[in-house]
Order: C-alpha cells, then sequence, then structure tokens
C-alpha cells in the first residue's frame, strides 16, 4: 500500500472496517452515527442505533450513574480509556456483555467517538487462567502435605511403634502387654489412614477433574463473583477416596445452597467450607461472618430440600448462629 496515501482512502471504508463498533456522540448522549459493527455488537438493525442515547446501551442498573459520568467527561473531555478497572457492561437485548471502551472528543464538532470492544471472549480466556492457576496452587499445596505427612508424621509414628514393641519382651504384666499391643495396632490403623489420605491428594483433582475434591472446590469457585470475594474450603479425611458415590450429589447440593444462602442474605467479608470425614460421619460445614439469623425467616425452600436429603441418607441439617458471629449450616451423614 505504499502508493495508497490516506487521502486516497474513502472515510466510510475506514469506518466500517473498524474491528470495534464505532458511535460518535454528542455532549447529550445522543448517538449521531454508527458503523455496522457497532449495531452488529449490540444487536440492533442497520441505522438503529441512531437517535438512540448510549444509556439505552448499558444495563438498566447503571444507566442513571453512566448519564452522571458522561457528563464528567463532558466538563473535562480527553482522550482516554472509560472506565478502567469497573468492570463494564454492554446490553444487548435483554442480556449484557463485558466491554472495553475508549473514548476520544472531537472538540470542533463538539462529538465524542467512542470505540467499544466485545470483551467476551477475552474475559472468557482469563477466567480460564484464573482457574488454571487455582488448580495448579492446589495441587501444589496437596504436594506439599503429603511429602510432609510421608516424610515426618508418619515415620514418626512408625518409629513410635517399633519403640513400643520393643518394650514388650521386658513387660511382665498381661493388662500392660496387652494394651500396648492394642496401641500398636492403632498406631498401624492411623499409618494407614494417612497414607490413604496421601494417595487422594496425589491423585484425586491435581491428577483428573473428576474427584469429589475437585467438584466442590469448583462449586465454591463459582459464587466468588456473587459473594465478593472467594470463599475458603478445608478438607478433613479421605474425602475422595471415602466418601461413597451416592452421597456426592449430596454434598454438592449443600455446598451450593449454603455458599447461595451466604450471597443472597448474609452481607459478609468471608465464608468458610469444611468438608470432614471422620468416624463413618461425613459431614459439611458452611460459615460466614456476616448478619447471622434473620429474626422473621422468610421462604425457606432450598433449605427443606437440604433438610430432605440429609434424611434421605438417614443424616441430620440444621442451621444456627454461629458462636462467632454469622452464621452456621451444619449437615451431616453416616456413610457406609
Amino acid at each position: 500500500m505504499s502508493d495508497l496515501t490516506l487521502n486516497e482512502l474513502a472515510a466510510v471504508d475506514v469506518w466500517e472496517a473498524s474491528p470495534d463498533g464505532m458511535l460518535l456522540v454528542d455532549n447529550l448522549g445522543v448517538i449521531r452515527a454508527a458503523n455496522g459493527h457497532a449495531h452488529s455488537l449490540f444487536g440492533v438493525e442497520d441505522d438503529g442505533l441512531i437517535g438512540m442515547t448510549v444509556e439505552d446501551l448499558v444495563p438498566l442498573e447503571v444507566a442513571d450513574t453512566h448519564a452522571a459520568l458522561r457528563e464528567g467527561f463532558d466538563a473535562e473531555p480527553r482522550r482516554r480509556s472509560m472506565g478502567a478497572g469497573r468492570g463494564l457492561a454492554g446490553r444487548r437485548g435483554d442480556t449484557t456483555f463485558p466491554v472495553s471502551i475508549a473514548l476520544s472528543p472531537l472538540a470542533d464538532a463538539n462529538l465524542t467517538l467512542a470505540a467499544v470492544r466485545d470483551m467476551s471472549e477475552t474475559e472468557a480466556t482469563e477466567q480460564r487462567l484464573v482457574e488454571a492457576t487455582r488448580r495448579r496452587l492446589l495441587a501444589e499445596d496437596h504436594e506439599r502435605i503429603a511429602r510432609d505427612l510421608h516424610d515426618t508424621v508418619i515415620q514418626e509414628l512408625f518409629a513410635l511403634g517399633m519403640s513400643l514393641q520393643a518394650t514388650l519382651p521386658f513387660v511382665t504384666e498381661e493388662e500392660i502387654a496387652r494394651r500396648i499391643d492394642g496401641s500398636v495396632s492403632t498406631l498401624d490403623d492411623v499409618i494407614l489412614s494417612i497414607r490413604t489420605l496421601i494417595f487422594d491428594m496425589a491423585s484425586g483433582p491435581s491428577r483428573d477433574n473428576s474427584g469429589l475434591r475437585a467438584r466442590l472446590v469448583e462449586i465454591a469457585a463459582t459464587f466468588t463473583p456473587s459473594l465478593g470475594f472467594e470463599p475458603a474450603v478445608t478438607f478433613r479425611g479421605p474425602i475422595d477416596s471415602g466418601v461413597p458415590q451416592v452421597h456426592h450429589d449430596h454434598l454438592a447440593a449443600v455446598v451450593r445452597e449454603g455458599l447461595a444462602n451466604v450471597a443472597r442474605h448474609a452481607d459478609a467479608s468471608s465464608a468458610t467450607v469444611s468438608i470432614i470425614l471422620s468416624d463413618g460421619t461425613v459431614t459439611i460445614r458452611v460459615s460466614d461472618d456476616g448478619r447471622g439469623l434473620p429474626e422473621r425467616a422468610g421462604r425457606r425452600s432450598g433449605l427443606a430440600n437440604l433438610v430432605d436429603r440429609a434424611l434421605e441418607v438417614g443424616g441430620t441439617c440444621e442451621v444456627a448462629g454461629d458462636p462467632d458471629g454469622g452464621t452456621l449450616l451444619r449437615w451431616s451423614a453416616p456413610i457406609e
């Protein structure tokens, strides 16, 4: 194109060839011109954007705020990106989509040029990266804990068992010898349980994405946007190998409903999901530091469903104020 100058390019061709939706907006927020990509972006037929206001293209709940921001820009117009860090969204019919907007005032024409880009694919890629990072950190943490358990705890327990066994030849009282022998057997069982836990941590969610641990972590992660923070998830016991498949959907429902209630009602700044497998019982605790139980409970169909699930497997479900503040949901069931 060395022999083709910008003056020889038709302005309309450049306008329509832009990879972004292009809008020309006056100081009242009325759209005076829009290219074809802008119409496609917002799902409006050809020339349908002309005469609309930019507030017609943003989510209804932020339209008033957007108008105030636009007036602020008109008071001090300059070339810049709009709403950096605010998570801007456009409206397409009844749906919204993430956007990036760059503004450039045309002082002589008393107009502003706005370039709008759909960020859906970029946001999805970033979310996948966040999830991949989360999984990597979870796998590394599991590996570290498993290594510490194997190199330290198991070895110390094994040494203790050997020491107890070495004392047996010197014990003359039958009852004491019987107790020592029982303690050695108990240590063997503890070592076996720890080895099972190590196997779960090493070969569960870090190896594939089908384990119960991975499923519950994934459910909890989906509530991060609605909660405004990332809920903590802790496990105790061989969850992947010790919880029967028949319980998996129940546990997933408890985590989902518990965090949904925190997001809807608690106004909390933190929440913790604990899954515990001990003494033939699996227990889930969902706690938060929010406002606690309301004085007058409204519809509780979700909690009633959790109670039904608990009764179905011979378990219990209860919700109460947490002694440390907030609310505590506790769901437990016996396992084979």
